[in-house]
């Protein structure tokens, strides 16, 4: 398969293991309130969000090691699987190392748990021991997302999904009670683990190291000089992430976080499809920087940049359209935080996906330094600004909080050496973004005219309005779908999908 392939097919399943879960998600948590009840599985996502600090003690390492297997497997085009090996065998050591680290990280998790955790300790113990047990099997993974291997992974995600939820489902209905939950997650787990090394000795034998390379002193801190960089990224990220809330419930007490919350809803879930295109991008652009010229590079950098915004100005048009009208319907009136307050969040995430967009290919280009120093300064201006808006502005200034962060920090940041990396100046890289950025205006102004004129609240006429703002994006937008760099991955694939109905027409006597 080619790259594009690859890229495409990792693609299309994330995005369905996105839909599934969300769906399903629907239903699930009802079921599991009215089984466990509020008190417990409340109590049960509270201490497995401890998990997240846990990772932490990874170091980076398992984040790193798609990027380094990319590289390798560029640097040696004939002989890619043994240069591979050679990296996996050393982040594996680096791996087993870790372990103890790893295992009294968890003991001291059990002192954060809270006072009435009786009920969960034990579950949370089962949840504890796997992670350290298979710790360092999660760089199997690592090692698959590197090689692109991406159609297998995201059919691995859905089977571990499923596999997982229906265990957790069993053993409610056998009144397992929070074991439930705790044996879905670890069945997962395990899964997955025993998946990627099945795949790995089937499809990429010589990617396996016949043996662990010895690693010395001066091995370890050249991975961790990289990998410590991205792990005070992700502490940056963690911090900056669920400070809103934090800051929501301290200064305006807790009530005012559900309608904060409620009306960031779509736009948290459907964000997540374009930070799909850049996460089944990576590891194609390390290969790349390995064995292609700058002009190559910065042509597929900026056909996925185009493809990023793309998606991104969809979720904005049509969340625009309908969240007010979904809200209401979901959780009710009193819920919704009103307009503004969707236009900041859908502001701020536009400008974080081409943020995010600019960061995945400086991370190819190996400035993880530059990317960890500049999250860690975005983190402490947007908490600074956070906790001034709350008091000045409430809602609004907590939305708008992010945006300072990404407009003073990031973006001028990385701007400038994202330009410079793929050989262009920082106006050729804006001037890229014009014409999306006149078709969205366009749209985006429809969109305000059909929920401030129109204010669609039932079904049907969230549904209507959806598919009209859908329908016209598409329109607007597609010249630039099948022009410029962009144009040459995207013909191909539709001219497939043209013969593709073509001949099955004519299979089926159509034609």
């Amino acid at each position: 398969m080619t790259r594009s392939s690859r890229f495409l097919s990792g693609f299309s399943w994330g995005l369905a293991n996105q839909v599934l879960t969300l769906v399903v998600g629907l239903f699930l948590t009802p079921f599991l309130l009215r089984h466990l009840g509020q008190s417990d599985l409340g109590l049960w996502l509270v201490v497995s969000s401890l998990l997240g600090y846990l990772g932490l003690l990874d170091l980076g390492v398992a984040a790193l090691l798609p990027r380094e297997t990319a590289y390798a497997a560029g640097r040696n085009p004939g002989r890619p699987l043994p240069a591979v090996a050679e990296v996996f065998g050393q982040a594996l050591q680096l791996a087993i190392l870790q372990v103890p680290l790893v295992a009294l990280g968890a003991s001291l998790l059990l002192l954060l748990l809270p006072e009435s955790s009786d009920k969960v300790l034990h579950p949370f113990l089962m949840v504890l021991g796997t992670f350290v047990v298979f710790f360092p099997l999660r760089l199997f993974q690592a090692v698959l997302n590197g090689l692109q291997d991406l159609r297998f992974l995201g059919m691995l995600q859905t089977v571990g999904w499923a596999a997982g939820t229906v265990t957790s489902v069993g053993l409610v209905l056998a009144d397992a009670g929070l074991y439930a939950v705790a044996a879905g997650w670890v069945a997962t787990q395990v899964l997955s683990a025993l998946a990627c090394l099945w795949r790995l000795r089937t499809a990429f034998p010589e990617a396996l190291p016949r043996k662990l390379p010895r690693l010395s002193v001066q091995g370890i801190r050249s991975w961790l000089s990289r990998s410590l960089w991205i792990t005070l990224g992700n502490v940056a990220q963690l911090l900056r992430l669920g400070t809103d809330v934090v800051i929501i419930g301290k200064l305006l007490g807790p009530e005012a976080v559900v309608p904060f919350t409620c009306t960031a809803k779509l736009v948290s879930v459907l964000s997540n499809a374009p930070q799909l295109v850049l996460a089944s991008a990576q590891p194609a652009l390390a290969e790349l920087r390995m064995s292609s010229s700058k002009e190559r590079i910065t042509e597929v950098a900026s056909a996925v940049e185009r493809l990023t915004l793309f998606i991104s100005g969809a979720v904005f048009c049509g969340v625009l359209t309908i969240n007010e009208g979904f809200v209401l319907r979901w959780v009710g009136t009193e819920q919704y935080g009103g307009l503004v307050l969707t236009l900041l969040f859908l502001t701020s995430m536009v400008l974080r996906h081409f943020c995010l967009s600019v960061n995945t290919c400086l991370f190819c280009f190996g400035h993880e330094r530059r990317l960890a120093l500049t999250a860690v300064t975005d983190g402490g201006v947007t908490l600074l600004a956070m906790w001034a808006g709350v008091s000045l502005a409430g809602w609004t200034g907590a939305a708008l909080a992010p945006i300072i962060g990404i407009c003073t920090v990031s973006l001028p940041m990385n701007l400038s050496l994202f330009a410079k990396d793929t050989g262009r100046t920082v106006w050729q890289v804006l001037r890229n973004l014009l014409p999306w950025g006149v078709r969205c205006a366009v749209v985006a102004a429809v969109s305000l005219g059909i929920t401030v004129g129109l204010t669609p609240r039932g079904f049907p006429q969230l549904t209507l309005a959806g598919m009209f703002v859908g329908v016209l994006y598409l329109l607007l937008m597609r010249p630039l779908l099948f022009e410029g760099t962009l144009g040459t991955y995207v013909r191909p694939r539709v001219e497939a999908l043209r013969t593709r109905w073509a001949s099955a027409r004519g299979r089926l006597g159509l034609g």
